[in-house]
């Protein structure tokens, strides 16, 4: 065993280069394939040892059954039984003798064995996987990094301060398209778009991000050090713009009316006083009717979809 360890560990190293990893993970994973060998083949050693020592035990019984055998099974008479067993005593007593020395040379074998250990020496091993610096991170990467990280409402936005996005799983990334990438020192900047759909959710989001991804050495790949959102909306279907009816009841006074049986999301944009386009989303019951103050020029609709 201690052979085979040390053999893994001479290959890795000297086979290294020649592997040609594309990821410190790949590395890992091959340094943890040869020791996983190695262990296979303790275990298959183990085994034809504990087969080689049963056999050998079963020449010497020191259980009185099994030293009297099934023959003994069958006498019915106790006399005859105590008769045999007096016979075997002398057996018996030469098998525990026979036992107890082969228990202890295989005690001493089992010691020695464990007292041997393989010259392996990690340092080497971690600070040759360090040596690997991946590709650049792509949408798959990022698929699998983006889990579990927040996406913040941009100031200004349709939903308003504080509201954010929590990626649970990679299934509610639909798609990412990277749009612009740029290694800044050893960081990479990334302006993506996320299409984004939540288990629950009745639509989908579309998120323009800008992502910085860093390699720590502590890490195997590339990870999300920052996320920036440019942008984010409900993606327009167009399937519900018949359903809204927006109508200004005063100066200061807008109201939405829903006319279908579905609650919905309005997401739209008043063009103030400063001509600046100020963007809010607002939902609206089923059959019903909402009302915001109004203070501006113009407004505009940008999308009218399905709400939870």
């Amino acid at each position: 065993y201690v052979a085979a360890q040390e053999a893994a560990y001479t290959d890795f190293l000297a086979k290294f280069d020649s592997y040609g990893f594309k990821t410190r993970t790949d590395a890992r994973q091959k340094w943890q394939d040869l020791q996983d060998e190695a262990n296979r083949k303790l275990e298959e050693c183990k085994g034809k040892v504990d087969e080689k020592v049963k056999k050998a035990k079963s020449k010497f019984p020191t259980s009185a059954d099994d030293l009297m055998g099934d023959v003994m099974k069958g006498l019915s008479d106790p006399q005859k039984y105590v008769k045999e067993a007096g016979k075997k005593q002398k057996e018996f007593a030469k098998n525990q003798e026979k036992a107890n020395e082969f228990n202890n040379a295989l005690k001493a074998a089992s010691d020695n064995c464990e007292a041997k250990q393989a010259q392996i020496d990690e340092a080497k091993i971690k600070e040759k996987i360090l040596t690997i610096t991946p590709g650049q991170p792509d949408a798959a990467l990022l698929k699998q990094i983006l889990v579990n990280r927040r996406i913040l409402e941009p100031a200004g936005g349709y939903f308003g301060n504080n509201w954010a996005w929590t990626i649970e799983s990679a299934d509610e990334i639909q798609s990412i398209t990277i749009d612009k990438e740029e290694k800044v020192g050893n960081a990479y900047d990334i302006d993506a778009t996320l299409i984004l759909q939540g288990t629950a959710a009745q639509y989908q989001y579309e998120a323009s991000l800008t992502i910085t991804c860093i390699l720590r050495p502590q890490d195997d790949d590339w990870s999300v050090d920052f996320i920036k959102t440019r942008d984010i909306h409900i993606l327009k279907t167009g399937r519900y713009d018949e359903c809204v009816k927006a109508e200004l009841k005063s100066e200061t006074n807008l109201q939405f009316t829903n006319s279908c049986d579905v609650k919905l999301i309005i997401g739209c944009q008043i063009l103030n006083n400063n001509d600046e386009w100020i963007k809010f989303s607002i939902r609206v019951e089923s059959n019903g009717t909402a009302n915001i103050n109004y203070y501006g020029k113009e407004y505009k609709i940008d999308f009218i979809e399905r709400s939870n």
